[in-house]
Formats: structure tokens, sequence, C-alpha cells
């Protein structure tokens, strides 16, 4: 009970700050991305390292990219390795009551204007979804599901059991497809 009412508190807040929130929507081709921000949902060690591969991918083809992984438990384990360069993990302890993440280098990745942010929340944690829809990105894309019709420019359908592989993949196909700059 006590669960469901915080959640819809922090439901409403987000709400809250999307009606005072304004931001420059802009559409890239993969080719003409400089810069790409990924939030995505760490707990998963599989899909941890799914994630890093792509980054790395990204890297190599010279695009700027930043991570930010929520590990959802209260501690974040000290046996991953990541490039914290790249990489930032928050944890349920740096959650505020609502379930808003509540750290500066969230609050650092959420107003820094990047050409594309890529959610991969595909078990759409709150506040990964929280990050996502406050991001100042110029190019949200996200999995089409409801909660996301109002936060991201650009729906990837897909089933969240198929797994990140198939989604990134989609996520690939349909960044190759917007039209070029000319």
């Amino acid at each position: 009970m006590i669960k469901k009412i915080k959640k819809s508190i922090g439901e409403r807040r987000l709400q809250n700050a999307l009606k005072t929130y304004v931001r420059k929507k802009e559409f890239f081709n993969i080719e003409d991305i400089n810069s790409v921000g990924i939030v995505f949902d760490a707990t998963n060690a599989e899909d941890f390292e799914k994630v890093k591969n792509y980054a790395n991918q990204l890297k190599q083809m010279r695009k700027r990219v930043r991570c930010i992984g929520f590990y959802n438990a209260r501690v974040t384990p000290r046996n991953i390795h990541y490039s914290k360069s790249d990489f930032d993990l928050f944890n349920v302890k740096e959650l505020h009551l609502f379930g808003e993440p509540n750290n500066p280098y969230i609050q650092t990745f959420i107003s820094e204007i990047r050409d594309v942010l890529i959610d991969v929340n595909l078990s759409n944690k709150f506040p990964l979804r929280y990050i996502t829809a406050l991001s100042h990105a110029k190019c949200k894309v996200g999995v089409n599901i409801t909660e996301n019709r109002n936060i991201h420019d650009v729906l990837i359908s897909v089933n969240p059991t198929e797994g990140i592989d198939n989604y990134l993949k989609q996520v690939d196909f349909y960044l190759q497809m917007i039209n070029k700059k000319q």
C-alpha cells in the first residue's frame, strides 16, 4: 500500500516537472550523431555487459558516449568493472523518498545537451524513466510502452522478453533510417 502511494506521488511529481519542461527536439541519422547518452538497468550483469559493448561500438564510430545505470539494490557490487569516464551507476540508496534519483552527477547527466538519449529501460524502472523524461537530449529513443509515449521522440516496438540485443539492433536500424542532413 505504501509503495503504491509513493509510486503515485513520484509519478505526479514527474508529470508536474514535465509541465514546465522545454527542449528543442531534433532527429538524427546515426552518422550525424556526435553525442549519445544511454540509461539502462544495471542490475543484470549480462545486460550490463551488452550495454558496455554497445557503448564501445558507438565510441568506435567516433561518438561521445555517456551511460548511467541503475542498480536495483541498496548496494552496488564492487566486482562490476566499467570505465568511470563513460559510466555512472546509482542504486536504491540514492533515490528520493518518491523514487526520483537524488545525486549531483545524475542532475548533470539530465542537464547536458546531447544529440540522442537511448533509453534501455526494458523493465520500466521509474528512476530511469525519470532521468529520460527530464533529459535535455535533442532526441530520445525508447521502448514503445504507454508510460513512454509522452517522453520519447522515437518509440521502438519490441517485446522486452526478446532482450537488449534485439532492442539495440532495432535502435540502430531506425536511427539509420532517419534522413541524413543534406
